[in-house]
């Protein structure tokens, strides 16, 4: 990559109106086509492509396929909360990510330092990862389990404030680039 291409896809893409109703038709169904999206918002397909392209480029969109894990056999979700020695924290953190169980993991600040969200197929096997394997990574001081008894809001949208609302088939005027 040259140092034109590495400086471009460092700086941080701030996304303009386009950018933000792309995303927004993204978010609804992320297979929505190039020309789809385009006929929509009444810009060229290449436009969206290049949109499409930067914006997956600069880190702002990922596009995956969302599994429910109940649809799997999965019939527990669990969020727990560890402590863990302060000099461990990071690497505790990583070691329990890697686990196949965890869907989402975060370090936090306050009373726990690794927060964890992770779906079993039944109770032996979540007692089995807790006093196992988490129990077991170096520094691990305490855990505390909560067992999600019914999930109200399922939601891989985060900074919901970042899109515009694009009314269905309608599309607002936008400058191109």
């Amino acid at each position: 990559m040259s140092d034109g291409q590495s400086s471009r896809r460092n700086r941080a893409l701030q996304p303009d109106e386009l950018d933000r109703q792309i995303i927004r038709l993204l978010r609804a169904d992320g297979r929505r086509s190039n020309r789809e999206i385009a006929r929509r918002l009444n810009v060229p397909e290449a436009t969206v492509r290049y949109r499409v392209r930067r914006l997956i480029e600069s880190g702002i969109l990922k596009i995956t396929a969302s599994v429910d894990p109940e649809h799997l056999g999965y019939a527990l979700t669990a969020i727990i909360s560890v402590q863990v020695e302060p000099e461990r924290i990071s690497a505790a953190a990583a070691e329990v990510s890697d686990m196949p169980e965890v869907m989402w993991s975060a370090i936090t600040a306050g009373a726990h330092d690794v927060m964890i969200m992770a779906s079993f197929r039944n109770q032996d096997e979540m007692f089995n990862f807790l006093t196992n394997r988490l129990a077991r990574i170096p520094g691990t001081l305490r855990t505390e389990t909560s067992v999600a008894l019914r999930v109200l809001k399922k939601q891989h949208e985060w900074a919901t404030d970042l899109t515009s609302k694009v009314e269905e088939g309608v599309a607002e005027s936008v400058v191109v680039d």
